[in-house]
């Protein structure tokens, strides 16, 4: 009876320890990156009230005869599965998929902990909520990491000095159908009051810098006025096709005015050396505006005006803020639209007060299509940027975003795994520390050695299963129960007992 009463009392005080696991676990049902612990349970020794027996000659073995002594705890684990992870859209809140621990730290001793609700402080650290500091990996100057662990601090008043631009890549679409414009207003022909207005329709004939011209008097077209007019790039006559002599019955009613179709001419003219005809030809281009920068960071625009020469080539002109050339030459292009030739540059200009701006032009991308022309650039100068925020990616790399639209990489962070887990130590405030059993941290970057990536603006929540909990507690209290009741019942026997002596 005496050994009932005791095992009894073990069960309550084991139980007891349970129910302690269990209340601190739904305690704990809203904890960020709280880890549910279980407990287990094991049989105590056993009393040995008569041993087993071999079998022998005809008699058969007889089995140990043993009493049990109670139960006593087993273990009290750490269950370390995955918690749901809740959206935040706070950039430094952080949760890991996968098996990997931050890293929180005060300089002299590193904690491990899932909970990523880290903040910045006002010396740019990245904190956990304790005030420890997130660790991680520094960026050096050329890009590599430091591999130094240490605290997170982000260089809240960093700048990105100036670069001038030396690169300038176009990739520039130009219209194989592209065609230049040609156009006149009415003019007066004769000499006063002898005189008639005359008017030359044009109309594109599908050829490069070619109009068909139709001479206009009085809403009639005159028999003989008309032809082709094939012009140069720069508006000079290439040659004139068709036409002949007419004359022209002036309004006044005095003479015929006779007009000879031209046969020469000079830039925008034509003439037959008695009449002159002069119109306005606008060359087939287009123009494309870019910013570079200077040694200072100053903007400037420059204006690239592309001209097509003839049916393979164009020629490129470039202006700074406005001001006389400062670069051109001709892009060649072979029958399938591919460039085939490229030279003239480089584009060079001296602002005031900064040192010379040299830029190489590239247009190896350039093609030559029957399609609307378009361009394409980019260039390698910016201006001064100071650091406006910053973000996180899934390698957990800590990227500043600057004023001027650069970006940089300033830390990464940092993430421990462990051979066993649920060999971690707890030290209150959701972190753990290295125990005998835990193994030595693995640290690397994300995503590397079974660390899990990281999902930023995202906390990891606890992954207690109050469905789980609640029933642990039912059956807990009914085993609290049942070992209370062993401890009356052997009380009320060893009273019976003690009642025998009366």
């Amino acid at each position: 009876m005496m050994r009932s009463m005791f095992a009894g009392v073990s069960g309550l005080r084991n139980h007891q320890i349970r129910m302690d696991v269990i209340g601190n676990n739904i305690a704990n049902v809203n904890t960020v990156g709280y880890k549910t612990s279980r407990v287990t349970f094991q049989d105590a020794l056993s009393q040995t009230l008569k041993g087993a027996t071999a079998p022998q000659n005809n008699r058969g073995g007889i089995n140990p005869q043993q009493v049990g002594l109670g139960v006593m705890l087993s273990s009290i684990d750490v269950l370390h599965t995955a918690g749901n992870l809740q959206t935040t859209g706070v950039n430094t809140d952080l949760a890991l998929q996968g098996n990997g621990f931050f890293i929180v730290g005060d300089g002299s001793q590193n904690y491990y902990t899932r909970a990523g609700n880290f903040s910045m402080d006002t010396s740019g650290r990245l904190a956990y909520s304790n005030g420890l500091q997130l660790q991680g990996w520094g960026v050096r100057s050329d890009g590599s990491l430091d591999t130094t662990l240490k605290g997170i601090t982000l260089p809240i008043n960093s700048t990105i000095a100036p670069r001038a631009t030396t690169e300038l890549n176009y990739n520039v679409i130009f219209d194989a159908s592209l065609n230049g414009t040609l156009s006149y207003a009415p003019m007066t022909v004769g000499t006063a009051p002898n005189t008639a207005e005359m008017t030359i329709k044009l109309t594109p004939t599908g050829v490069t810098n070619q109009w068909g011209y139709e001479v206009i008097t009085d809403g009639t077209i005159i028999g003989n006025g008309t032809g082709t007019i094939t012009l140069n790039s720069d508006g000079t006559v290439n040659t004139i096709t068709g036409g002949g002599n007419f004359q022209i019955t002036p309004p006044s009613g005095g003479p015929n005015i006779n007009i000879t179709v031209p046969l020469s001419g000079g830039p925008n003219t034509f003439s037959d050396g008695t009449v002159s005809i002069t119109g306005d030809f606008n060359a087939p281009s287009f123009m494309s505006n870019v910013e570079v920068f200077d040694s200072l960071g100053t903007s400037h625009k420059l204006t690239t005006t592309f001209t097509k020469v003839d049916n393979t080539t164009w020629t490129w002109v470039t202006t700074e803020d406005g001001v006389s050339p400062v670069g051109t030459g001709p892009l060649v292009f072979d029958t399938q639209g591919n460039l085939t030739s490229s030279t003239g540059g480089p584009i060079t200009f001296t602002p005031p007060g900064a040192e010379q701006v040299q830029i190489t032009p590239n247009f190896l991308e350039s093609k030559q299509y029957d399609g609307e022309s378009s361009v394409a650039w980019s260039q390698n100068g910016y201006k001064m940027g100071y650091l406006d925020s910053f973000k996180i990616d899934s390698a957990g790399k800590i990227i500043g975003v600057f004023t001027n639209g650069l970006t940089k990489d300033i830390a990464q962070v940092a993430v421990a795994t462990f051979a066993n887990p649920g060999g971690l130590e707890k030290m209150g405030e959701t972190m753990f520390q290295v125990s005998s059993n835990s193994g030595e941290a693995q640290i690397n970057p994300s995503g590397v050695g079974g660390s899990g990536k990281i999902t930023p603006g995202t906390l990891e929540m606890s992954n207690v299963d109050l469905s789980q909990e609640f029933t642990d507690m039912i059956v807990t209290q009914r085993g609290f129960q049942a070992n209370s009741r062993i401890i009356t019942t052997s009380d009320e026997m060893l009273q019976e007992l003690v009642n025998l002596k009366r």
